[in-house]
């Protein structure tokens, strides 16, 4: 039986005699969020049918699914659905019209809910250069198998590792071969538990910076000269060029960082990048660019070059543009996610 993200073997458990009014099935291999089951069936008419059952950490159970005509059945819940084995021991009983003793027969079998299998992942763990990927299991995992996709939405390469222990820090690495120069749009890791519930998790490690001449602002001014726009079109050009390339498999954002270089202070400068972002932003979005644009303003705390305080570095005066996917967390790393810049939908 395939569950969403999990596959689970399903254990049947039967008691079955000759001469017995009533019989058993367990569903006793389930993984969390469903409880094991006990399904009766009635081989004949029987009234006031019963389980009595004792677990194995002393807790004790009553069901009481009353009559049941010939070749009816009933599933009842076991237990609390809690994750780990459990022992049962207890007695089946039923009443069968005509007989004056009571029909009882000993029943035992065993459960097992399963926990789920969650895995992490973000983008400082994955090197597309190297071809390596790191992810994180909620818990031991026995092997993992990696499918990569192309821009072109064909496979470009696969991967596959088995894992014996769990690293101190719970990170595990699995590679994959594929042609060079080619651009990695989707990642499908599967990863397979000790225990055989496994979990497919997708992941778009898929981002595009667009290489550009920076704009030049004048001092303290985030208004765009005319005699910039020519660099914002040729940016404009290769941004259309991505576009047309990846909409077909996904939905994108285009994000647009402004930085500044370490005149003045750190909270005027912030605004000032947020602004010149917002004054490119909006330039290519009245020049056509419809997917969404998002901006941020990260002020000094990211420069290309490393200056001294009230240093005027042309060089740190800029905007990166970056294509990514439309969902999921922005395609930056290290510096960017320290300066926690907040990013604001263009409207």
């Amino acid at each position: 039986m395939r569950f969403v993200g999990a596959l689970v073997v399903l254990l049947a458990v039967a008691g079955i005699a000759a001469a017995q009014p009533v019989s058993f099935q367990v569903k006793g291999d389930v993984v969390v969020g469903q409880k094991p089951q006990i399904r009766i069936t009635a081989t004949e008419k029987v009234s006031d049918v019963r389980v009595e059952l004792d677990r194995d950490d002393g807790k004790h159970l009553t069901l009481k699914p009353g009559a049941l005509a010939k070749g009816q059945s009933v599933t009842l819940n076991i237990g609390d659905g809690a994750p780990g084995k459990a022992s049962y021991k207890g007695t089946l009983s039923a009443q069968v019209p005509g007989e004056s003793g009571r029909w009882s027969d000993g029943i035992t079998f065993e459960t097992l809910v399963r926990a789920p299998l969650k895995v992490q992942y973000d983008a400082d763990h994955l090197d597309l250069d190297k071809r390596v990927l790191q992810f994180k299991p909620g818990r031991a995992v026995s092997e993992a198998t990696l499918v990569v996709t192309g821009e072109d939405g064909k496979e470009l390469g696969k991967g596959a590792a088995t894992y014996k222990d769990m690293p101190a820090d719970g990170w595990l690495s699995i590679t994959w071969t594929q042609p060079a120069n080619q651009r990695v749009l989707v990642m499908r890791l599967r990863a397979v538990a000790a225990d055989g519930v496994a979990t497919n998790v997708e992941l778009v490690p898929w981002s595009v910076t667009i290489d550009h001449e920076d704009v030049n602002f004048a001092t303290d001014s985030a208004v765009i000269e005319p005699s910039e726009t020519a660099k914002l079109d040729a940016s404009l050009a290769k941004i259309n060029e991505v576009i047309k390339r990846a909409q077909r498999f996904m939905e994108m954002k285009l994000y647009v960082a402004g930085h500044t270089d370490t005149v003045g202070g750190n909270a005027k400068n912030r605004k000032l990048s947020l602004d010149r972002a917002l004054a490119i932003a909006s330039y290519f979005r009245k020049q056509g660019v419809a997917i969404q644009i998002v901006v941020a303003g990260f002020g000094e705390d990211v420069l290309k070059v490393a200056t001294p305080d009230n240093k005027d570095e042309r060089a740190n005066r800029r905007a990166d543009y970056v294509i990514g996917p439309a969902a999921g967390a922005p395609p930056f790393k290290g510096p960017y996610l320290k300066a926690k810049a907040a990013w604001k939908q263009l409207r």
